[in-house]
């Protein structure tokens, strides 16, 4: 499969760590991606593919795709503007039109679906379907705007339960942010803002760290995690502030970058522990993933955003490096054979599985950040798009 010529990486001259992924290393790494995904359409049997624990290939499959299935329409999406062809184009419509009984649900997990497996074929590609579940997502999600708490509540579907209506995470932070700005509606861009404000009330703590959920109840919101604990929280705050800042300037230019330093501070190393609260658990690389894409989009924020272009991609190329990205360099061939392990497999997420139990997996929300933070670098998306 031929990825087409893409435009020149401006920030090559200014690598200074020479064993950074290079642009034909990066192409590789989509090639394999791109590849692995028709092994995953295989398992799927016409259904959104969920997790594949560890480095098997037992993939667990939804029929509606639950929060996750718009990212199975998003890597097709982004394979289609990588491949330029009509027929992946095609498969991401269809699995976009499956997508339709998700609008009535009520969760703010729509913006995840809707986002990711509906408004980017309507950015890149104009795709009419796309288009139009996008603009009923954008209705539905406004439409459950609360006063009261003054943002848009996780909601009592998909796993919200009784008290999700009183309910703020940053999981849908920077979702929230996209789709709601996609719209041209003064109230829409009115309620985002909103969102984005009690975000920083109920989850904000000093110096860039976030708590990851907050209630509301009696008049105020209640804290029930450690802030800046979970990785992959802290990182989904990241990136909302991120497109926050991207619509509005300051304050969430500042709150943005004062969360990405937290990140380098608090867990220097590539691959860090799902919990700093538990460093003997397991690791989540995906969350760095989602953390890099974060600073990639502050790189084009702010007045000089090399360094922290170059440290995403310091991070995203110990991760393709790593034993958790199979088929490059020394996860290649013999290895990939002993382990009887696909080429392109990104098994780096820590997740929850069905059996209650946090395990690292293979999924279609991690492969698609990781697609699209390669896409980024080599120059053939914006970071503002995924």
């Amino acid at each position: 499969m031929r990825i087409p010529e893409m435009k020149p990486d401006n920030n090559d001259v200014h690598r200074p760590d020479e064993q950074l992924l290079s642009r034909k290393e990066l192409t590789s790494a989509l090639e394999l991606m791109i590849r692995r995904m028709e092994t995953i359409d295989s398992h799927a049997m016409g259904g959104f593919p969920l997790y594949s624990p560890g480095p098997t290939d037992r993939w667990v499959v939804s029929p509606g795709g639950s929060w996750a299935g718009g990212f199975w329409g998003a890597l097709w999406w982004l394979r289609s503007r990588l491949t330029e062809s009509t027929a992946d184009q095609r498969k991401a419509s269809d699995i976009c039109q499956r997508l339709s009984p998700k609008i009535s649900v009520d969760s703010a997990n729509r913006s995840l679906i809707f986002w990711y497996g509906a408004s980017l074929g309507a950015l890149w590609f104009h795709d009419a379907e796309a288009r139009r579940l996008t603009g009923e997502a954008i209705a539905a999600l406004a439409a459950s705007y609360d006063p009261e708490i003054n943002c848009i509540p996780l909601g009592t579907g998909m796993g919200g339960g009784k008290k999700g209506n009183k309910l703020v995470t940053t999981d849908t932070f920077a979702s929230l942010m996209q789709l709601l700005g996609h719209s041209d509606r003064g109230d829409h861009a009115h309620i985002s803002q909103c969102h984005a404000n009690t975000i920083l009330t109920a989850c904000h703590t000093e110096d860039g760290v976030f708590h990851s959920v907050a209630y509301f109840e009696q008049g105020r919101f209640r804290l029930s995690d450690r802030a800046g604990m979970w990785s992959r929280g802290q990182a989904w705050a990241m990136l909302g502030l991120s497109r926050a800042a991207a619509r509005w300037g300051e304050p969430y230019l500042t709150h943005a970058r004062s969360a990405c330093e937290y990140w380098k501070r608090s867990r220097p190393e590539p691959l860090p522990p799902n919990r700093l609260d538990n460093t003997l658990g397991l690791s989540d690389p995906s969350s760095t993933v989602i953390a890099s894409l974060a600073m990639l989009s502050l790189a084009d924020l702010v007045s000089d955003g090399t360094p922290w272009r170059v440290h995403a991609h310091q991070r995203l190329t110990a991760i393709v490096r790593s034993r958790y990205f199979t088929g490059f360099d020394e996860n290649s061939d013999r290895k990939i054979i002993l382990n009887r392990m696909a080429p392109g497999k990104f098994w780096g997420c820590c997740y929850k599985t069905n059996e209650g139990k946090d395990e690292l997996v293979e999924s279609a929300w991690g492969s698609f950040f990781l697609m699209a933070a390669l896409c980024v670098l080599i120059g053939a998306i914006e970071p503002h798009h995924c």
